[in-house]
């Protein structure tokens, strides 16, 4: 049996609740709709990393950032081998492609891929050859545009490049090096770059919602009368609130619009039937909670650790799997890497720390529970979450760690910290991240340098069952 396809659509800073499929009120996403009403939307998907890069490569590489080491933007290539997805699948036989905001250490995907189209670098080139070179919002030259329509229609904004782009790949028909063969299974990363600041949508999607009919989120624990007191809630002024925020859900819907031009390409050309594809985002975007936009202000806030997650099977799988199912299951990103390797029947690398989700996409049933709980890691900060419960540790400064029970507080507006009522549950959810928090580090042989064979069991914890010698560096 041919090997499936994958597609890996990819966006920065997209609001997991920002989905009409997710039952928002007004966001229209007619696209991922689609995915989700055919495959599996999972409503506990976490990013181990709240910022860009180092959650980027805890996806592409299956490993948490304090295994990695990147805790900020980009970097320098690792010194160390870093197995990523583009390489194990391309040793396999897959053609790779890398295509739109890559966000990486330089020089660490790139060899592994086929064909590469960074947009920061392309992009610009594109517009110039247009005559729209001073057109580009994301270059300021246009002055700050925040919430304002962009300067580009939509025919020459970043999201239609991209998906222009990822139909070349798709067809094969990039230049004569960029090319696999025609008869080789294809695995695509199309990363999009919005709905991220500026938040410039070209029109129809800049006058697809009107600001002063938006339903804002909750700020924060009203005064008398339940007036808000967004001075002292950090919350911005709501007239800037509702203006971002309609641009924002225009972005939201304009990059929904280019990943349908790409699924329509797919459909056409025959490959929709043998295609695994995958919708997710680095990480979250305030989106008007708690009066804000982008994730300044508290970066571990579950609006911005928490993504939206959706994965849809070829035809021969999904006839295991069902469709329209909601998954509340903890899901990390580390997990997506080898669950696309069991989905596409290929081994895992011995070097990935992610376990795979396959078991909750195939089994039409109730499989067994996958997590107890997500990581989420930044240096300065630390975040475990269950179903009920995240606990968030702050290790620099003044600011007291936070606890918040999910399950009557899904907006994360009460900190329960000093709670006498909770103590004994903010004593376990401590102890539950500093558990996570010692098993991310993947130990490393002292010897020769490089990984141990694959002895981890499902938390992270080394399987000395497997008859592996303990020594002093463990």
């Amino acid at each position: 049996m041919d090997r499936p396809n994958v597609l890996f659509l990819f966006s920065d800073q997209h609001n997991a609740r920002c989905l009409s499929c997710a039952g928002h009120p007004q966001v229209g996403t007619p696209y991922l709709d689609r995915l989700a009403a055919e495959g599996t939307r999972f409503t506990n998907a976490y990013a181990n990393n709240p910022i860009c890069t180092p959650s980027r490569i805890s996806y592409l590489s299956g490993l948490y950032p304090s295994t990695h080491g990147y805790y900020g933007l980009y970097g320098r290539q690792p010194d160390a081998p870093l197995t990523s997805i583009f390489k194990h699948f391309r040793e396999q036989g897959y053609r790779t492609g890398a295509l739109g905001k890559l966000h990486t250490p330089r020089y660490w995907i790139e060899p592994d891929c086929q064909f590469i189209y960074d947009e920061f670098i392309e992009f610009p080139k594109y517009l110039e050859g247009a005559g729209l070179y001073d057109r580009n919002d994301n270059r300021a030259f246009t002055g700050n545009r925040d919430g304002e329509a962009s300067c580009l229609p939509y025919e020459h904004s970043c999201e239609a490049a991209l998906a222009k782009q990822a139909i070349r790949f798709i067809r094969n028909e990039g230049e004569p090096l960029d090319r696999g063969r025609d008869d080789a299974p294809w695995l695509a990363w199309v990363s999009f770059s919005r709905p991220h600041q500026p938040y410039t949508p070209s029109l129809p999607f800049a006058e697809m919602y009107a600001p002063d009919a938006l339903d804002l989120p909750p700020v924060g624990v009203g005064r008398k009368g339940g007036e808000v007191d967004r001075s002292r809630s950090g919350a911005m002024p709501e007239a800037k609130l509702r203006k971002l925020l309609a641009a924002y859900y225009g972005l939201v819907s304009q990059v929904d619009h280019a990943i349908g031009e790409i699924v329509a390409e797919l459909a056409q050309g025959g490959e929709w039937e043998n295609t695994i594809v995958v919708y997710c985002s680095d990480h979250g975007d305030y989106a008007g909670e708690r009066g804000r936009m982008e994730k300044e202000g508290g970066i571990s806030f579950r609006a911005i650790t928490r993504v939206p997650l959706i994965v849809r099977l070829p035809a021969r799988l999904r006839l295991r799997s069902g469709a329209g199912r909601l998954n509340d299951e903890m899901v990390e990103a580390v997990d997506l890497f080898p669950t696309l390797c069991e989905l596409a029947g290929l081994p895992a690398p011995n070097t990935v720390q992610g376990i795979s989700f396959a078991g909750q996409l195939l089994n039409a049933g109730k499989p067994a529970r996958h997590r107890e709980s997500a990581l989420t890691e930044n240096i300065y900060r630390k975040a475990v979450a269950t179903k009920s419960w995240r606990y968030v540790a702050n290790l620099y400064g003044e600011q007291k760690d936070e606890l918040y029970r999910l399950d009557d507080d899904p907006w994360e507006l009460n900190n329960r910290i000093d709670d006498p009522q909770c103590a004994r549950q903010a004593q376990e959810m401590l102890r539950l991240l500093l558990d996570r928090v010692a098993r991310a580090r993947k130990p490393v042989h002292a010897i020769n340098g490089g990984w141990h064979g694959h002895a981890y069991d499902r938390d992270g914890r080394i399987d000395l069952a497997l008859g592996i010698e303990p020594n002093a560096y463990w």
